[in-house]
């Protein structure tokens, strides 16, 4: 087929139709970053993704909610000043987000809506998981305030800047290495009416839906699936029951993945010729449609530049016919 632009690339990816070659994205620690620029003897992170030939770029808003230490009540959180569209420079930050547009790469953009990690660190990680147990009232208050919250900052994003964005990208870390972080009937119970409201909300303005969990999720992949969500993110495949072949068993065809060449094992421990085939393993799993390939989590300075030149490496070279 033709070569396609890199944002038709990733769009027919994401819904698992034929792609001239394997689309790709670039996530690194600022220290591998440099280094990776070093190597490639480029001056910026744009000259960077374009001497990867990598496809995206991201242009995330973050969003601090209230100080929640003190709450010991619904009425407590009902006082705090939740944040909404007026508290940031969204003008500011469509700018950034049509600059990113003229790169010509795919745009990840929105809230970083995190429902999970953010009211958790918030509240202190152990009175927050407590008060699910014996308050959960209050949880269910406080996480649909930050979502919330959340939605009104990206109505206002997508009412304005829809055009300038292809997906919707956001995340809470709800996967440990061996099992969820809380138990999959928690995640139904306070979590997953809030996912699929934030990826209903982008897909009315006709964006594709990226969530991003770290850990051993495969337990509650089919519900992000009846959330919505259109591609997972990243794919941390050292964690259980998250192998490639075993997540192309279960799931290939329903949701699209992104990542999966391990930064805990191969990419940091193993040699340039394990990475290549690493990577032509696991997009044989998980693509050549269908999946978005690169690091499983930022890329630490642990990693040697020459596996993460192998890595990009193997990617073009795997045909995809």
């Amino acid at each position: 087929m033709a070569r396609l632009t890199h944002r038709e690339r990733i769009l027919r990816a994401i819904d698992h139709m034929e792609v001239d070659q394997v689309p790709r994205f670039f996530s690194a620690e600022p220290e591998t970053e440099a280094k990776v620029l070093a190597a490639l003897g480029v001056d910026d992170r744009l000259d960077l993704l374009r001497a990867l030939d990598t496809d995206m770029i991201q242009e995330t808003l973050f969003l601090d909610l209230p100080d929640l230490s003190s709450v010991k009540s619904i009425a407590d959180a009902q006082r705090l000043p939740w944040p909404d569209r007026q508290s940031f420079d969204l003008r500011g930050y469509l700018e950034r987000l049509a600059a990113a547009r003229s790169t010509g790469l795919a745009v990840l953009g929105g809230v970083w809506a995190s429902m999970f990690t953010d009211p958790r660190r918030g509240m202190g990680e152990s009175r927050f998981l407590m008060a699910m147990l014996d308050d959960p009232g209050l949880i269910e208050y406080v996480v649909q305030r930050a979502v919330d919250s959340y939605r009104d900052v990206n109505e206002a994003i997508f009412s304005a800047g829809a055009a300038d964005i292809d997906v919707f990208y956001f995340g809470s870390d709800f996967g440990m290495q061996q099992s969820l972080f809380i138990s999959r009937q928690s995640f139904l119970r306070f979590f997953k009416p809030h996912l699929r409201r934030l990826a209903q909300q982008a897909k009315r303005y006709g964006l594709k839906v990226m969530f991003h969990t770290c850990g051993a999720v495969s337990e509650i992949i089919p519900d992000l699936v009846e959330c919505g969500i259109d591609l997972l993110d990243p794919v941390q495949v050292s964690a259980r029951e998250m192998e490639p072949a075993l997540l192309a068993t279960r799931f290939k065809g329903r949701i699209s993945f992104r990542g999966g060449i391990s930064t805990q094992t191969v990419l940091p421990r193993g040699t340039a010729a394990e990475v290549r085939s690493t990577v032509r393993a696991t997009i044989g799993a998980l693509g050549p449609t269908g999946y978005i390939a690169g690091p499983d989590q930022k890329m630490l300075p642990d990693i040697p530049v020459e596996n993460v030149l192998a890595m990009y490496e193997a990617i073009g070279d795997y045909q995809v016919r």
